[in-house]
């Protein structure tokens, strides 16, 4: 749901903020009736309501936070997203040097440091027991908070983006400032646990602790998974990787085809015109779903795809550029090409195999 625009940047919310919202308005109502005893319930709830719209605005000035410090390095910020009790900025590329790494992570967290401050220093004029003392009071306890979970030291969260930074300038190499912050989630979201186990019996606080520990440590697991996947990078090459290829007539029966592949030690089938250009590849799920007794009959051209532009890579393309341009044109197979001559063919399967090769496993399974 898009809901405005701040520095050129959409900004969206998830339904899932609106139930977290919900609940935050509940648990504050909770807490405002014991402090002003004497106010009717409708008034109560309105309290509430406001101070979880302001927990959600925060979580939306934090972003911009981020989103401010990436512009300022000339980063590209697509959108910002706020789902549940979290958000995320996309920003692209990332943050070239750890100190800017750490800039931007911090001035997340900073932003909600700097509210907190502000709402706690409006106290002093405003009397603390009436109804906009409470709302204020509730802010400042949020934004502080918010200041706090966000700077524990592992990944997902911006504190442990700090320890990514601190790593990457130590060590120089930032997939290893990654995998730092990534085990530092583990260990903050295991602390989490911990101490909403112990809190269960205190009603809906542990339950809140325990949805924390569960978020941080499948993010945790989610970074290491990513930086897992960029230390195979750099020895992927699609000239390397590219199946060897037989070009093909459109009107050559799939059988035949298959058989001359076959004979030639092919694994791959490029479907060429009359002068001998790459028009088609053929498409290996599409041969596999169809019926060997049909295949004699059926032009290898039926199961194969027209070569669009997104799909011719270059053979020395490698590592983060690779997967850049696959991610940019999804496809099953990719033309490869050395000085605008077809080389091979370039199978997503033989990629995501070098990449992850559960994942492929996986895909095997399924298929």
């Amino acid at each position: 749901m898009r809901i405005g625009r701040m520095l050129g940047v959409p900004i969206y919310l998830s339904p899932v903020t609106l139930v977290f919202a919900l609940i935050t308005a509940s648990f504050v109502a909770r807490i405002d009736r014991d402090r002003l005893p004497d106010l009717a319930d409708g008034r109560i709830y309105l309290l509430a309501a406001i101070t979880a719209v302001g927990f959600v605005i925060s979580l939306v000035l934090h972003e911009m936070g981020h989103a401010v410090a990436a512009l300022r390095y000339g980063l590209r910020v697509h959108a910002i997203t706020v789902y549940g009790f979290a958000g995320m900025t996309e920003i692209e590329p990332e943050p070239q040097t750890p100190s800017r790494e750490f800039v931007v992570a911090f001035s997340g967290p900073a932003v909600n440091g700097l509210l907190a401050g502000v709402l706690f220093a409006a106290l002093i004029g405003i009397d603390s027991d009436g109804q906009a003392g409470v709302v204020i009071f509730d802010l400042a306890v949020t934004n502080l908070l918010l200041f706090i979970l966000n700077s524990a030291p592992g990944l997902p969260l911006d504190g442990g983006r700090y320890v990514v930074a601190g790593v990457w300038g130590v060590t120089r190499d930032r997939l290893r400032g990654n995998r730092a912050g990534a085990y530092g989630g583990f260990v903050v979201g295991a602390a989490f646990a911990v101490w909403g186990l112990s809190m269960l019996g205190n009603g809906i606080s542990g339950l809140w602790t325990i949805a924390i520990a569960v978020f941080v440590a499948g993010g945790a697991y989610q970074s290491l998974r990513r930086t897992q996947v960029r230390e195979r990078l750099p020895g992927l090459v699609a000239g390397k990787i590219a199946r060897r290829t037989l070009p093909i007539g459109a009107d050559v029966p799939l059988a035949e085809a298959l058989r001359r592949a076959e004979e030639t030690g092919a694994t791959a089938l490029v479907v060429t015109d009359p002068d001998g250009k790459p028009i088609m590849i053929m498409n290996g799920a599409a041969v596999d779903a169809l019926p060997e007794e049909r295949r004699p009959w059926v032009p290898v051209s039926s199961v194969s795809r027209t070569i669009e532009p997104g799909m011719v890579l270059r053979a020395e393309v490698s590592g983060e550029e690779l997967l850049a341009a696959v991610q940019g044109h999804p496809a099953t197979e990719y033309l490869v090409e050395q000085a605008g001559r077809p080389v091979g063919v370039l199978a997503m399967v033989d990629l995501i195999a070098r990449i992850d090769p559960a994942a492929a496993s996986r895909m095997a399974a399924d298929t």
